[in-house]
């Protein structure tokens, strides 16, 4: 038992060892293959901001003409699916809030 923990031990030291190595010799490559990768998953804040605008746009719209449709049609008027698309939206707008101040 003893000398199997000594032969893992090496052989895992050895592959430590070629794999440190390796880092060391491809370092550059690495570093900027790296780069390469956080320029292109590069997410622009600003662009973020607006489509979360546009949404929240958007869902205003859809709610004022359900609001709307509610009050002036002849549509059965429930106050509880009001008040939840008012909740939707106070919690889309913290949101949009939330993202602009990161």
């Amino acid at each position: 038992m003893n000398q199997n923990n000594t032969l893992t031990f090496i052989v895992g030291a050895a592959l430590g060892g070629v794999a440190g190595y390796l880092l060391f010799k491809h370092q550059d490559e690495i570093v900027d293959k790296i780069h390469e990768l956080e320029g292109n998953l590069n997410i622009d804040h600003n662009s973020l901001i607006d489509k979360a605008k546009s949404k929240l746009d958007m869902l205003t719209q859809n709610v004022q003409s359900t609001i709307e449709r509610y009050t002036h049609g002849s549509d059965t008027k429930t106050t509880d699916e009001i008040t939840a698309i008012m909740a939707e939206l106070s919690r889309l707008r913290e949101e949009v809030q939330a993202l602009q101040s990161s």
